[in-house]
């Protein structure tokens, strides 16, 4: 079993791209869990633009869930209080990150998954980036550590 976080495409526009002639749609970060047999695991998620909820079912892959804009399946970030420990939870809210996260944490603590990191923040300069990130060392056990690295765009 595995987990990614990877992207899907809504059928919302940021307003910086409205009036183009080509539309170009929103596209937000997912998280998901693939099983044993190389199968996603179906869940729900709402877009972070529009809030239009989507039913995830392959890696970038998703449909909209016709005429739901809530949905109380969809997880958010304060049902991860109580399945955290409090000093991640906390961590997590200090910089702010997004469900998607949270939810790779939840998969590497569920799946002994040490080594595992998570980018807290980062920066871009030129061709390098920059930023912590927060790496799983043990079960009760983590580290941020800053990291450099180049960016090669092909």
């Amino acid at each position: 079993m595995q987990g990614i976080k990877h992207l899907i495409e809504c059928h919302c526009v940021l307003p910086q791209y409205r009036g183009k002639e080509k539309p170009v749609y929103h596209k937000f970060v997912v998280f998901s869990v693939i099983d044993d047999s190389d199968t996603v695991i179906a869940t729900h998620t709402q877009c972070n633009n529009c809030g239009t909820v989507h039913k995830v079912y392959d890696v970038c892959k998703s449909e909209i869930i016709a005429g739901k804009d809530e949905s109380a399946v969809v997880e958010t970030i304060k049902d991860f209080q109580i399945s955290l420990p409090s000093s991640l939870f906390e961590l997590f809210e200090n910089y702010h990150l997004e469900v998607p996260d949270y939810q790779y944490a939840r998969f590497i603590l569920e799946n002994r998954k040490w080594d595992e990191t998570i980018i807290l923040a980062s920066e871009n300069e030129d061709e390098t980036k920059s930023g912590k990130l927060l790496r799983f060392v043990a079960e009760d056990q983590f580290r941020v550590e800053p990291f450099v690295r180049q960016e090669v765009v092909g």
